[in-house]
């Protein structure tokens, strides 16, 4: 990690690409990651480790890398949401890269993810391809798009299927300057658990900006489940599309209606992988009720302000309030 006379030194000098990777109580997990993205071949970056675990062992494998380009921030909250906010007002480049504490990046990954913007100014953001990391008889890895078609989208679509989820996706700050930040009560570490990144990746495309997925920019993911692991991940999936469609539709919006309507037949049929039309249902419902308050939250507005460190602080204390 950058010492405090080098900390300040790279102050001075932007980089490209601010990668950023949240995490919690799985040191070795998160040491892997950060060696893979320490070992890209394209340089110009920082990366910047939000912790929010609850020991020291993070921090002291990290400490072992002597990389001036890893920049540390432990913090007391709790929430993938409230961790990815605090990351990106932390950030320096106007280019942020988002992966998890659970992923290994290609070599080549960051390079492809630069070169997709330099190519069009216009793109706002990058979505990359996410492959399982090993293989393991009778378990299912999830959060994954092992799609090989590259796509351009500039309104609506279901960002599970068309983008993938938050382990593999870059943003210019100007679509948070737009749209906002993540909404904290979403996510990882809160009661729901879920939707985050579906709720702000929706967004995004819900406000026209232009969103590429690229099958080049690669990362593998090593979270693997049981059947039963499976089917209760699916439980607060359905809720949380449930009430970010229905949030939109009660915006008007025809095609988050339509894939509300959609996410309910399934459900009927038991066709979501939950095992249980009633316990579907319920879930389902659940989401329903959810809606209109999501339909009135705001997201909280992203302000870069001050020095490096100090934006840092102030965004916990603004979160952790």
């Amino acid at each position: 990690m950058a010492s405090q006379p080098e900390h300040r030194e790279a102050a001075f000098q932007t980089p490209t690409l601010s990668v950023l990777i949240c995490t919690r109580n799985r040191p070795d997990k998160l040491k892997r990651a950060v060696d893979s993205v320490l070992s890209n071949s394209f340089t110009d970056f920082e990366l910047i480790v939000v912790d929010q675990s609850t020991d020291e062992k993070s921090k002291e494998l990290l400490a072992t890398l002597g990389d001036r380009r890893l920049q540390y921030f432990p913090t007391n909250t709790i929430g993938l949401s409230i961790s990815r906010n605090i990351a990106v007002r932390c950030s320096r480049a106007e280019i942020v890269v988002y992966t998890d504490d659970d992923c290994v990046c290609d070599r080549e990954w960051l390079g492809s993810i630069d070169a997709e913007f330099a190519a069009d100014p216009t793109v706002q953001a990058v979505y990359g391809r996410v492959i399982p990391y090993g293989q393991h008889e009778g378990m299912i890895c999830p959060c994954i798009n092992e799609s090989t078609r590259r796509l351009v989208l500039e309104g609506p679509a279901v960002p599970s299927l068309a983008l993938g989820g938050g382990n593999n996706m870059a943003f210019r700050k100007t679509v948070f300057r737009k749209v906002g930040l993540f909404i904290e009560s979403l996510g990882a570490g809160t009661r729901l658990n879920h939707a985050e990144d579906t709720e702000f990746s929706y967004r995004v495309l819900w406000n026209r900006s232009k969103v590429v997925y690229s099958p080049v920019p690669l990362v593998q993911h090593d979270k693997w489940m049981d059947g039963l692991q499976f089917a209760d991940l699916m439980k607060g999936a359905v809720r949380g599309l449930t009430l970010v469609f229905l949030s939109y539709a009660l915006r008007l919006d025809r095609f988050a209606f339509v894939q509300l309507l959609r996410i309910g037949y399934h459900v009927a049929c038991n066709r979501m992988a939950i095992g249980s039309v009633s316990v579907g249902l319920w879930y389902f419902a659940e989401g329903l009720a959810l809606g209109p308050i999501y339909r009135m939250k705001r997201p909280s507005r992203f302000v870069g302000c001050g020095r490096h460190g100090i934006r840092c602080q102030s965004s916990e204390r603004r979160n952790s309030d």
